[in-house]
């Protein structure tokens, strides 16, 4: 055994031990959960991770006990070999190299082990494979040979502060809506936790309005317009202009923390509605040759161009092979989650299909000639909406700010429109230039939202 030998021990220890640092630490988190979000934890995954890190411990002592006898063996000279036979020592035993391969895309491994730990090593080695790989795609974030935590500091701030409140208003049933939201958008955080961020920031966002409103009130600073000034103005009325700032800002953060969920929602549902068609199109091609139903939603994961349908797929196959879950069942729970309507429409019928012992391929060729339909009559609804805002766009923007500029011109020489409005010409000229800025603006975005991706 050479020094080789060693040097691949001591680098697969390494990496068992990072291995048996997470999965603990994923665990730990598990127990301290609290019995609002224990819910969404699955037993069997707690039972996964007890297994596969008693695993790991055992391979890791077994690859502990070879390290003496391998260092023992290491020296710039060979011994020489004793006519006379010695017994070995029973805390000697004799080294052997086990060769595995982790999973088909890594490379393979030799270790060294002790010749009586070889049969537990093996055993130990069958149980934990599968185990870590599924593992480590769920809890761990590697780069090359970075080792990344999962834990976010903003959150674990938030929990320390508002997680027995969060936990209280769960517990009545509240943020039930939200709840089913966060689950849509495959949210990294729990309702509890999102919830303390929502309050957390509402606390932050209410610091800084103080400051803000403490600050234009000191200060004399024109608010909103250069033409609206607070500098000559008694200290009353300065306070009353400015003092809905302090509600204002962390009311509409809660409200936009508390939306944002759902749009996201409504938003990934309609990136998903757009590919649908051609999804399944693909599926009712693929299940011409009467392939098993798993086999399809596999070959559909492996076409990078439909990112947000494998997103769900991806959640239908880790409920199969990590669950343990039948092909109905996971078809039910991932419809359920679906923020996509017609995608919850198309694995409910495949699940009952499924039961019923019907045609996939006439299924899903039936189903793609509507979604195909669908998807043709929403591209020519935008087309004819592009023309009615481009009508609107040359009548609001363009023509009507050019006929209000001229009529302002006209008046304003006559010095009623000052008298009237209070607004010196430039002022006025400020604003006219603002509000069309903000036209253009508003009519891009909402041409932007309304346009299909594909």
């Amino acid at each position: 055994m050479t020094y080789e030998s060693l040097k691949d021990n001591i680098k697969r220890m390494q990496e068992m031990s990072k291995e048996i640092y997470e999965f603990t630490s994923q665990l730990n988190i598990i127990k301290n959960l609290d019995s609002a979000e224990k819910t969404i934890i699955n037993d069997t995954e707690k039972k996964l991770l007890d297994e596969t890190i008693a695993s790991l411990t055992n391979q890791f002592i077994i690859l502990n006990n070879s390290i003496p006898q391998l260092i023992e063996g290491i020296g710039f000279y060979k011994k020489l070999e004793s006519s006379e036979k010695k017994e070995i020592p029973k805390s000697q035993q004799k080294l052997i190299q086990v060769s595995y391969k982790p999973s088909q895309k890594e490379t393979k491994i030799s270790l060294t082990i002790t010749d009586k730990d070889k049969k537990e090593f093996l055993e130990n080695l069958s149980k934990s494979n599968l185990s870590i790989s599924r593992l480590k795609k769920r809890y761990f974030a590697i780069k090359g040979d970075e080792f990344l935590s999962r834990a976010n500091p903003y959150a674990k701030m938030s929990n320390k502060f508002f997680k027995k409140i969060s936990n209280n208003l769960i517990a009545k049933g509240y943020f039930e809506r939200l709840n089913k939201a966060l689950r849509k958008i495959n949210s990294n955080f729990v309702l509890g936790t999102y919830l303390s961020m929502i309050f957390f920031s509402v606390v932050l966002s209410f610091t800084a309005s103080i400051l803000i409103f403490i600050f234009l009130i000191i200060f004399k600073v024109s608010l909103i317009m250069p033409f609206i000034s607070l500098v000559d103005e008694p200290f009353i009325f300065r306070f009353i202009k400015t003092f809905w700032i302090i509600f204002a800002i962390p009311l509409t953060t809660g409200i936009l923390l508390y939306l944002y969920p759902t749009s996201e929602a409504r938003n990934l549902g309609t990136k998903i509605d757009r590919e649908l068609p051609f999804v399944t199109i693909h599926m009712a091609a693929i299940a011409t040759s009467g392939i098993e139903p798993t086999s399809i939603f596999k070959i559909i994961l492996r076409n990078e161009e439909y990112n947000y349908t494998n997103v769900q797929i991806k959640k239908l196959m880790n409920l199969i092979n990590f669950h343990g879950d039948d092909l109905v069942t996971a078809l039910k729970k991932v419809s359920t989650a679906s923020p996509s309507a017609k995608l919850r429409e198309l694995l409910d019928g495949l699940a009952t299909a499924i039961t019923s012992g019907g045609s996939m391929y006439q299924f899903l060729d039936k189903h793609a000639e509507t979604l195909l339909f669908d998807y043709r009559l929403e591209r020519e609804r935008y087309s004819k909406a592009s023309e009615t805002f481009m009508d609107i766009y040359i009548s609001v923007v363009i023509a009507a700010p050019m006929i209000l500029l001229i009529l302002f011109v006209i008046i304003g020489s006559t010095g009623m429109l000052i008298n009237f409005l209070g607004l010196s010409t430039g002022a006025l000229s400020i604003l006219i230039i603002l509000i069309i800025a903000l036209l253009n603006i508003g009519f891009l975005a909402f041409l932007r939202m309304q346009q299909p991706e594909l």
